[in-house]
Formats: C-alpha cells, sequence, structure tokens
C-alpha cells in the first residue's frame, strides 16, 4: 500500500530536563509537591469530570480512516484556577491550590493549556492518584511569548494539579482549554502500538554495526511532535548547518509535516533530541530523550511533494544547550553524480532511532506521477541486524550521502516491513530543489536561510555542537585521514603483541581484517586503494585495549 504523507496521530509525554532562562523550554525543575512534604492527602482536592467519548464510534471513526493514526480525542474543557479547584493553608504559611480532572475509562489524559504564566517562586505538579507518576516542578521558566503550555501524559483515567504559592506572592494565569483522552496506542512495547516499540521487525537500531560510521550524523536526528488542530502526528527532522557555521538551529522537516500548523501550534511542537538504544538490541525500558519546545516557520515549499521538493524549515526557539551533544548537518547540493551509497536516519512510528542502508545510486526521479524531478528515488538493502525500510513517522528525515551529506528529506514512498514491500521505493525531496527551485523567495527557498554568507557554495561540511568526538588515545596513532590509498597506523604496545584491525564499510560489512605482530613505533599498513570512496570504522584492538575511529576513503 502506497503511503504517501507518513503522519501518525499521536498525543506522547514531554520528557523534561532543566535549563535555566532558556526560551520556551519545555523543561522541569523537579522537586516535591508542598501536599506531599506535609502529608497533605488528595480529600480536599474537587473533581471535575470530564465526559468520555464512546470509544466504539471512535473505533470506526479509525477504521474508515486508519491513517493518519489517532489515538486521542481532545475535549474541550473550561477550568481555571480562578473558577475551579480548591485552595488550602499549610501549616507553613504557603497557599496549595488542588485540581482533580476525571474522564472514566481513559488509558491516560494529557492537558492543554492555552493561558499559562507563573510567577516567580510559583510551583505546579501533575500527578496520579497513587503518586506513583509526578512531573514538575514547572516555573516561572516554563513561560512562554505566547503563554501555551502541554503536560506529559499521566497514564490512567485521574490526575491531580497541584500549584504551590509562597504567603503574599501574586497569582498565576492557568487555564486549561482541552483534556486529551487516549483510548488506544499508549506507548509500551508492542509492534501494535505507536511510540517507543512500535516500528516494524525488519529496521536496524541506529546503534548497531551498520550505524557505526554514522555516530556524527545521528546526533542531527530528531523526532518532532507536530500539533495541530486535528491532533498530534509524528515526523522526524534533522538539524541543519549554514555557511557562517554560527549554530543557528535551523530544523529541517517535511512540508506536509508542518503545512497545516498555525504558527500557534508550531509554538508548542515538542523537539525530541538522542531518542535511541544504547545498544543493538531493542531496549526493554523506554529512553528518556532531551527536549525542547517550540520553534517558527522560516521557509516550506513542495505541496507537500506535489509541486516540489517537499521541505520545511523551522527556527527553533531555543538555542540548543551544549549538553544536548547536537550535530548539525553538512549537505551537498549537487545532482549531476547522484550519491552511490548511503543511509536514511528516522524514528518510525515514533519509536526510537533507526538507521536504513542504500547500496545502490540514487535516481532522480518525481513524486507520485509527476512531471517535476524534484526528488530522489531509493531503494533500500538488507543488512547484518535486519533490511530497514520507513514507515509512518519517518516523514522529513534526512538521507545522507557516501559521505555522511545530506541530500534530501523524505516525503514518502512504498517500503515496508512487509516482505512483498522491503525493496519498494521510496522519495526523498531533493535538497538541491529545496535550495532555489520551490520559488524566489525567501519563504520557498532554503539558501536564504543555510547561505546567508552568499558564499553560492555547492557543499558544506557539518558543524558539531558539543558533540563527543573520539580522540586517538596515547597508544596508537592513525594517519592519513581522508585516505586515498594506503591507511597507516602505529602502536606503543609492546613488541610482539598481536594488534588486530578490521575496517567495516557504511553498512556494516567487514572489508578488511589483519592481525599484526607489534613492533613499538612501526608503521603498519592497511591496504585501503581497492575501495569505494566513503566512510569507513577502523577498530585497533591490542587484546586489552581498542580504538575506534572513523575514516574518510577519497
Amino acid at each position: 500500500m502506497k503511503h504517501q504523507l507518513r503522519l501518525i496521530f499521536v498525543l506522547i509525554p514531554f520528557f523534561c530536563l532543566s535549563f535555566p532562562g532558556m526560551l520556551d523550554a519545555q523543561v522541569s525543575q523537579g522537586g516535591v509537591p508542598r501536599s506531599f512534604a506535609l502529608a497533605m492527602t488528595n480529600d480536599a482536592s474537587p473533581v471535575i469530570t470530564v465526559a468520555s467519548p464512546s470509544v466504539d464510534v471512535l473505533q470506526h471513526e479509525d477504521e474508515l480512516n486508519p491513517i493518519p493514526y489517532r489515538f486521542a480525542l481532545n475535549i474541550p474543557v473550561d477550568l481555571g484556577i480562578v473558577t475551579a479547584g480548591n485552595w488550602s493553608k499549610a501549616p507553613d504559611g504557603t497557599s496549595v491550590w488542588r485540581l482533580t480532572v476525571e474522564s472514566a475509562g481513559a488509558l491516560a489524559l494529557t492537558l492543554y493549556f492555552d493561558r499559562f504564566k507563573l510567577p516567580e517562586g510559583g510551583k505546579l505538579f501533575v500527578y496520579n492518584p497513587g503518586r506513583t507518576q509526578l512531573i514538575g516542578a514547572f516555573t516561572s521558566e516554563n513561560n512562554s511569548k505566547l503563554s501555551t503550555f502541554a503536560t506529559e501524559l499521566i497514564y490512567g483515567d485521574k490526575l491531580t494539579l497541584e500549584y504551590d504559592m509562597e504567603e503574599g506572592a501574586p497569582l498565576p494565569e492557568l487555564h486549561i482549554s482541552e483534556v486529551a483522552y487516549a483510548y488506544r496506542g499508549i506507548s509500551v512495547y508492542s509492534p501494535m502500538k505507536t511510540g517507543f516499540g512500535g516500528a516494524g521487525k525488519c529496521e536496524v537500531n541506529i546503534n548497531c554495526a551498520e550505524g557505526d560510521v554514522w555516530q556524527k550524523q545521528k546526533k542531527s536526528v530528531v523526532r518532532v511532535q507536530i500539533k495541530r488542530a486535528t491532533g498530534d502526528v509524528w515526523c522526524t527532522g534533522s538539524m541543519v548547518n549554514n555557511t557562517r557555521m554560527d549554530g543557528k538551529p535551523y530544523f529541517l522537516t517535511a512540508d506536509h509535516c508542518g503545512t497545516s500548523s498555525t504558527a500557534l501550534e508550531i509554538s508548542q511542537w515538542i523537539f525530541y533530541f538522542n531518542y535511541e538504544g544504547t545498544g543493538c538490541p531493542n531496549p526493554t525500558s523506554e529512553p528518556t530523550p532531551k527536549t525542547l519546545t517550540g520553534g517558527k516557520m522560516l521557509a516550506h515549499g513542495g505541496n507537500s511533494g506535489a509541486s516540489g521538493s517537499d521541505f520545511f524549515l523551522v527556527l527553533l526557539n531555543s538555542n540548543i544547550p551544549a549538553s544536548y551533544n547536537v550535530y548539525y548537518n553538512g549537505w551537498s547540493r549537487e545532482t549531476v553524480t547522484p550519491s552511490p551509497s548511503g543511509v536514511g536516519i528516522h524514528h518510525p512510528e515514533g519509536d526510537i532511532k533507526k538507521i536504513s542502508t542504500y547500496t545502490d545510486p540514487l535516481v532522480s526521479s518525481s513524486f507520485n506521477g509527476g512531471s517535476l524531478l524534484s526528488h530522489w528515488m531509493v531503494k533500500w538493502s538488507g543488512t547484518a541486524h535486519g533490511h530497514g525500510t520507513t514507515e509512518g513517522g519517518s516523514s522529513g528525515s534526512p538521507i545522507f550521502d557516501n559521505l555522511g551529506r545530506l541530500v534530501g528529506t523524505l516525503t514518502g514512498g512504498e517500503s515496508s516491513c512487509d516482505s512483498a514491500n522491503l525493496n519498494s521505493p521510496d522519495y526523498y525531496g531533493q535538497f538541491a530543489y529545496s535550495w532555489d527551485k520551490n520559488g524566489y523567495d525567501s519563504i520557498n527557498v532554503l539558501k536564504f536561510w543555510l547561505d546567508p554568507t552568499s558564499s553560492n557554495v555547492m557543499t558544506l561540511n557539518g558543524w558539531a555542537l558539543g558533540v563527543d568526538e573520539p580522540l586517538q588515545p596515547d597508544w596508537v596513532t592513525v594517519y592519513p585521514n581522508p585516505v586515498a590509498g594506503n591507511l597507516y597506523f602505529k602502536t606503543t604496545a609492546s613488541s610482539g603483541k598481536k594488534i588486530g584491525v578490521i575496517v567495516y564499510d557504511t553498512w556494516g560489512r567487514r572489508v578488511f581484517k589483519n592481525e599484526y605482530n607489534n613492533v613499538p613505533d612501526q608503521e603498519c599498513v592497511i591496504d585501503m586503494t581497492g575501495l569505494a570512496s566513503g566512510m569507513y570504522l577502523v577498530k585497533i584492538s591490542d587484546g586489552e585495549r581498542q580504538f575506534g575511529g572513523k575514516i574518510i576513503k577519497q
């Protein structure tokens, strides 16, 4: 079945970290609610009952419209701190406001605020009746320019809000406009669900051997929760470099992901960095990503692929902390010689980061029967740990050439983990087309944003923000890099010690293996002359120590 627009309806948790002073960041300050510390019960908290929808009706609607994947219905409410809830005076003189919201039968609930402004010193928490799930404290650091906010899913059909206020402090502005009622698709490890564990069995985790030489590029790839009037959808995108190489937080995804969102809704998008497993096997527990909230659309084009390359460029509202260890992709806008091999990195079904590999050259193509050669057509190859494809949620994800440069963003295609579709094509809007061919104004092309210096370069290297680069240890030296022919190494290991060397290509295949009898500080040769140009991973071990590094073969 052809899947043109890779979107999945979701309404998922906002994982939080603390970075004081960042604008519009979805961060949490931690701490314990005052009612917990003072052993106050929930009895004084009034309960607001939100009418439950008919799940049978929702399921019937979903059968008629299976894509995008909806699993939560947003129910309008009118709940403010002045008109709802109850205030209590704590023994220490502070004031505690609490409100319990219940909607029978919900698998989980989440809250959308259309007014959210907390004064200095105030703290907001949300928790379940058993107090086993707690989020917050949210503080004035969470105030946004547009005064909007949204909370993580609280599992079950009841939750309590608590606002703790110092004596004499001003009241906050808090108003809840919608309660999301989750009736299916809660994030559990199951192939029938979206989010964590939702990807098909053919997919390959980014930290399998296939991803070894793509560890820098993977740090650019971001899962994004896109808010729109009809619900929330998963897409993928990546951070992209500009010719000033100044770390300006440009995020590139697909037009069909963002074109239905208003400016207000884009300000509520949630960007999830580093959402990946630590090893090759699927993890049994969900990893915790780092998040930022909000952006502003700068340019888009292609009308979801119907009349161009289907791109959507966003400037994040917040600078990305160095601790997020993010990489801004380099890129190529060359089309004369298509990339002979490379990978796509993405979040299929909103799951943890996956990698798909191609070993045949990209083909310049139209999309969905159109006449414009605005896309790259790709067919994926089987690798050591699977046969990665793309799925719903992969939309907007980057495809890389053999030198690790971004050359396109995913529009759609026919590949899937179904055995009949493993080798079906996918289509990526060409970066070169997005550069200057979707229109003439800055709102329709990339060049005005990504080439602010008017350099007119055809390619640009990537830029690392706090990316951990593996340094060569003092016991081994490898050179030159890049390499055209022979690669050399020498070690300080003791004389006669066995030194093992293995070289892997970009899809995890071993292309060289040898063992050397070491002579300290004497050059040893790794013959790279017969290998195709591109990136390789070299691993060197003396039995006690191991070094791994990327080499570019020219």
